[in-house]
């Protein structure tokens, strides 16, 4: 492993100009996300308990297609229903023992999809599919695949569990204040009390941040439930009050942020697409209600916000195999020495994990590590210990993966 350490970057709120978006955690590339990953540590620990070890398993790939509805003020109705399709390459037996594939989805789904939503009548609706690839290749012994008994799957996975493909994972000390906002707003719209006071508002909301020098302008996309509102005046009644709600909010967050001293002007904008009689209705709060699609790895970063400025890779971590799937491992072990170079030296740093497939995973080829200030010998070499001791830990990563909750961790903010 070849640890570099340069000063090679810029804290985000030191460039002149800087955007981040969140998705909201009822949009449908988050809801995939959570079913991958909730599907991952579901299957995970049903082995656990019955073999004593976490087979192959990929689902990185789930889909979820939305519903044909009929949407109106007042009401909708759906002429067919969401379809959710779990696609990977899954082991779904050690030897005479078959694993309940289909049945640890459907958990999954009905699991996720209530909680990020609060609506559960969304279960009335659904279509589950499952497409699993698994086969036997020749990269690895065919216990791998296929095992016949989980002693002889456990000396497989204890050899073989190795770095299962090449990749790049990056990730950055802290977020700017633009995503930090992006998503300390989210998560208020989509937060119990918010929603205790505008029953009316789904949890399918977009925050897009722009910050220019000294000026914010922020817009958000509110969804509202159809049946809440019979009629566009009311839509807009709602609309109204939640914005003057938003804003109070938005003044609280600045007024305790430090970063936002010299914030000269912030805006804020809603439903910018709504026009007369036309509004943004989603039926369960979701657009996935209304025929919008989602797909794993095109919602937010592990960080929990989308930082186009900031370098990123193109893994998406969601239902990777969390014992050997490097681009889930590494995303978190290089967002964890990134927020641990800046506790610890006070320096912001961007970190880049460089893996050959088939390497050891605690040793991948590459660790760059950029600082926003020049490193004298002293914080070079503090900054390769953090390195080293956070790769140490890749191993485990998988125990502390299977300890989270999709949902929370979401709540939460993501990583940050």
């Amino acid at each position: 492993m070849r640890i570099v350490v340069r000063q090679a970057c810029v804290g985000p709120d030191r460039a002149p100009f800087d955007v981040a978006e969140r998705k909201g955690i009822g949009h449908p590339d988050s809801l995939a996300d959570l079913v991958a990953d909730t599907f991952s540590q579901r299957y995970a620990a049903w082995c656990l308990r019955q073999f004593g070890v976490v087979p192959n398993h990929w689902v990185d790939k789930v889909n979820l297609v939305g519903a044909v509805a009929e949407v109106a003020f007042g009401g909708f109705a759906i002429h067919k229903p969401i379809d959710c399709y779990l696609f990977g390459k899954i082991t779904d037996g050690v030897g005479s023992t078959a694993i309940p594939v289909d049945a640890l989805f459907h958990e999954s789904v009905v699991e996720v999809l209530p909680a990020a939503l609060g609506d559960s009548s969304v279960v009335d609706h659904l279509r589950l599919h499952v497409n699993n690839t698994r086969g036997i290749a020749v990269d690895h012994d065919p216990q791998f695949y296929l095992p016949e008994a989980a002693g002889s799957l456990a000396e497989v996975l204890a050899r073989e569990s190795v770095a299962n493909d090449t990749v790049i994972c990056v990730a950055g000390g802290r977020r700017g204040l633009a995503a930090d906002l992006a998503v300390r707003l989210e998560q208020r719209i989509t937060g119990a009390e918010f929603r205790g006071m505008f029953p009316a508002v789904g949890t399918d909301v977009k925050v897009m941040v722009v910050r220019v020098g000294a000026d914010l302008d922020i817009t958000v996309a509110v969804p509202v439930h159809p049946e809440a509102v019979g009629s566009f005046d009311a839509y807009r009644t709602c609309l109204a009050e939640v914005q003057t709600a938003l804003s109070g909010d938005l003044k609280a967050m600045l007024d305790g942020e430090p970063r936002a001293s010299a914030v000269a002007a912030a805006a804020l904008h809603l439903n910018t697409k709504d026009a007369p009689g036309r509004g943004y209705l989603a039926p369960f709060g979701t657009s996935l209600g209304k025929g919008d699609c989602g797909a794993v790895g095109r919602g937010n970063r592990y960080s929990g916000v989308i930082e186009p400025l900031r370098p990123a890779s193109c893994e998406a971590p969601a239902g990777k195999n969390p014992v050997h799937h490097v681009g889930k491992i590494y995303t978190a072990v290089a967002a964890e020495v990134a927020r641990h170079v800046m506790a610890e030296t006070s320096m912001y740093a961007e970190v880049t994990i460089a893996a050959r497939n088939g390497g050891a995973l605690g040793e991948p080829a590459f660790v760059l590590v950029a600082l926003d200030h020049l490193p004298g010998t002293a914080i070079t070499a503090e900054v390769e210990r953090i390195v080293r001791r956070h790769i140490a830990g890749a191993a485990d990563f998988a125990e502390r993966f299977l300890a989270t909750d999709a949902v929370a961790r979401f709540r939460d903010g993501g990583d940050q």
